[in-house]
């Protein structure tokens, strides 16, 4: 579906938020912190000198997960006190008799008491009182326990069509409702500083039939006005997929408006959800170069200090510096595997920027380039790396090459290093009866002295979902093999670096990806002799490749891999098991011999035959969003060969309610038009789709083939998400 789609707008007015001086929290309400021998006081008569406020309270909490509770100690002037008083929370409107969750007494700090609770039963009207025996008692407003929310605008309430009258929404609950043409829908939740807040859209997932575009995601600071990031179609001719915002690190307390509408006007859309989340990251760092600014890590000798853990950054693109990178220094003790990852594209464009495309690379204490890549997830780069020799390494940020990137973006780092215990090959494993026995997840070094076979045996179960690691030496740094290029890409690749481009300069040393010979592993059925068949990870230019076999093995036994080398040379394995899955109980080709799926979310099978059909069944209570994922083919629109299981398998996907109406669906052909829906959220899947219970009981899932076909490499995997 070629369709026009909106570029991102430049907006002005973004440098106050985007200054980290700005990035401090303020006492809820913008009031000083007041001593309480100096807080306003009354005639005792009238009133007490303090009193307490639910400041945080949402408007809905799902059954049986913790919300936040906010309670403060104020004067009468509405000063915060900093005090340290303890306050019990307690139910006071309770309609359905049953327990609050969680520690209901807790001291202030700094006159704000934060609780965490949980209420297991589904109810309307809930409300909380809130008592310390030198403040008095305060009474919240109502609240709801419920799987989702309903948007106030569909159901005929007061529209929430103007920041004015934005809804007011809660973590972790989803809302529902209709986006009409030309319509904008509001909503409002509250941040403090420093939380990380995520946002992701449900539409072609619930109702691919009637849109024709995409919801687009714009969340606006509190001021009302500077928008600080925005998600939608980045191309005049972007696939259809659900939009995300997968981390935001929140500038300042308030309240942030979320702007829901279609990334194109004039264009279908139709019934859809968002889901609003403030995801936990542990010690956070933040860069210490502010925005702005460039200069003080711009080099391996200014590198700033990289720990382990998640690190929040901000390139900034100025035109007369275009090798502005931002340099992180790693120090490996141990032989280590070093995981690198960045979350910038697949946010969508910040402070009304353009939507900038990240370069990732990791290099040595001399500046030698190990590893790079831009395209592992979607828009943004990863880099696995087995890192052999200890000393000081060094992480480059910087802009991809494969485009005109002129943004700037803040941007969330990766890291995590855990340690490298290979075991070594046994000599004479040249055939399949000879293999060397492997366990999943175990690092296995090898060597040949001159051209042949290696085979290596493991056990495996009907179900199990699983990827091959080959570990040349764009993997690993002891291997001194190098596989084959990848096929030839059918898209345009970009220009080839010139000695003019300051980013890319010409690199003398031959590029791994680029040569001819070489070694390779791939997966071999239980006879030892066929190929399975396997979805692989290639590359384009600027990347090195990372080399994977992935997919679902279809019966137990003992499997083999085989590593293939023309050349000597040093190589490494792993055979990861991604998950195990529960398997479909044939015959499930009708809605009565649905197969269940229970408290595993995973389930696999294939489509044995031309024409056949899989059915399954999922319990979902009422309202609640369940997302149902197919692992199979290679993905159509984000970009990435991750989602590739190496299946013939192009799907038709499914959901009824009890009754057998259709709920949603999803759907691919094999004219290279893909259209089924997808999101960037989650790299693995081929395809999604979602629905909203409307009634607890069980809902049917079909797998079928797009054209009718089938055989015994049509297989699958289905994930199911729950609220997520």
């Amino acid at each position: 579906m070629n369709r026009l789609k909106l570029l991102f707008a430049a907006f002005a007015g973004v440098a106050v938020l985007a200054n980290q001086g700005c990035n401090q929290s303020a006492p809820s309400a913008g009031k000083q912190l007041q001593s309480r021998s100096n807080a306003a006081t009354v005639p005792p008569t009238t009133a007490p000198v303090t009193f307490l406020r639910f400041d945080l309270l949402y408007p809905a909490a799902l059954p049986g997960e913790q919300f936040p509770v906010d309670v403060s100690v104020r004067d009468n002037a509405g000063n915060l006190l900093d005090v340290s008083d303890s306050i019990t929370v307690a139910l006071q409107a309770n309609p359905t008799a049953t327990a609050l969750q969680g520690t209901t007494t807790v001291a202030a700090v700094h006159g704000v008491a934060s609780f965490s609770l949980a209420i297991p039963a589904l109810g309307t009207g809930y409300g909380l009182s809130a008592s310390s025996p030198n403040d008095g008692s305060a009474t919240s407003g109502s609240f709801d326990v419920t799987w989702s929310q309903d948007d106030r605008q569909s159901a005929g309430l007061t529209p929430n069509n103007a920041p004015s009258s934005a809804q007011p929404i809660s973590p972790k609950v989803p809302v529902f409702g209709t986006l009409g043409p030309g319509e904008v829908h509001y909503y409002k939740v509250r941040a403090k500083f420093g939380q990380i807040l995520s946002v992701a859209s449900f539409a072609n997932r619930i109702d691919l039939a009637t849109w024709d575009t995409s919801l687009r995601l714009r969340l606006i600071a509190p001021d009302g006005t500077t928008e600080i990031q925005r998600s939608g179609a980045i191309n005049a001719d972007a696939n259809q997929r659900d939009n995300d915002i997968l981390q935001l690190r929140v500038p300042k307390d308030g309240d942030y408006i979320l702007v829901c509408d279609a990334d194109q006007r004039g264009f279908s859309p139709g019934k859809f959800g968002v889901l609003v989340a403030f995801p936990s990251v542990s010690a956070l760092q933040v860069e210490s170069e502010a925005w702005g600014v460039t200069g003080q890590n711009d080099t391996l000798s200014t590198a700033e200090v990289l720990q382990p853990g998640v690190l929040y950054g901000h390139y900034d693109y100025v035109a007369t510096n275009l090798t502005a990178s931002d340099f992180y220094k790693i120090s490996i003790s141990s032989a280590s595997r070093v995981h690198l990852e960045i979350v910038a594209a697949r946010n969508g464009a910040a402070y009304g920027d353009l939507t900038w495309g990240p370069r990732l690379e990791l290099q040595d204490s001399t500046g030698v380039l190990l590893a790079a890549n831009e395209t592992a997830y979607s828009g943004d780069p990863g880099v696995e790396y087995i890192v052999t020799n200890p000393g000081t390494y060094y992480v480059r940020v910087t802009r991809s090459a494969a485009a005109a990137n002129t943004g700037s973006s803040p941007y969330f780092l990766s890291y995590q290093s855990t340690a490298y215990t290979p075991v070594a090959a046994t000599t004479g494993n040249t055939t399949t009866a000879k293999a060397m026995a492997i366990k999943y997840g175990t690092d296995v070094t090898g060597s040949f002295s001159a051209a042949g076979d290696q085979y290596f045996a493991f056990g495996g179960t009907a179900g199990d979902v699983v990827r091959l690691v080959f570990q040349d030496r764009t993997q690993l740094q002891a291997a001194t093999v190098t596989t084959p290029p990848p096929p030839p890409d059918p898209t345009p690749a970009p220009p080839p670096p010139t000695s003019t481009d300051p980013l890319m300069p010409i690199d003398p040393t031959p590029k791994p990806i680029l040569i001819s010979v070489g070694a390779d592993a791939v997966l071999l059925g239980t006879d030892g002799v066929t190929v399975l068949p396997s979805g692989s990870q290639s590359a384009r230019g600027t990347d090195f490749r990372q080399n994977v076999r992935q997919t679902m093995l279809q019966t137990t036994g003992t499997y083999f891999v085989r590593v293939r080398s023309n050349v000597s040379g040093k190589f490494g394995i792993r055979v990861d098991l991604v998950t195990a899955s529960a398997r479909e109980v044939e015959p499930n080709d009708t809605a009565a011999q649905a197969t269940a799926i229970g408290t595993n979310t995973w389930i696999s099978g294939a489509l044995a035959k031309p024409g056949d059909t899989d059915h399954f069944k999922v319990h979902a209570e009422s309202r609640q969003l369940l997302t149902v994922s197919v692992y199979a083919a290679a993905g159509g629109g984000i970009g990435t060969a991750l989602s590739d299981w190496g299946s013939s398998l192009v799907p038709n996907l499914e959901v009824r309610d009890p009754k057998g109406n259709l709920l949603s669906a999803t759907t691919a052909d094999r004219k290279g038009d893909f259209n089924f829906a997808e999101s960037v959220e989650r790299v693995g899947p081929m395809t999604e789709t979602s629905f909203r219970a409307a009634d607890a009981g069980d809902y049917e899932i079909v797998v079928s083939d797009a054209d009718g076909q089938g055989g015994p490499n049509y297989f699958y995997a289905l994930q199911i998400w729950k609220n997520k």
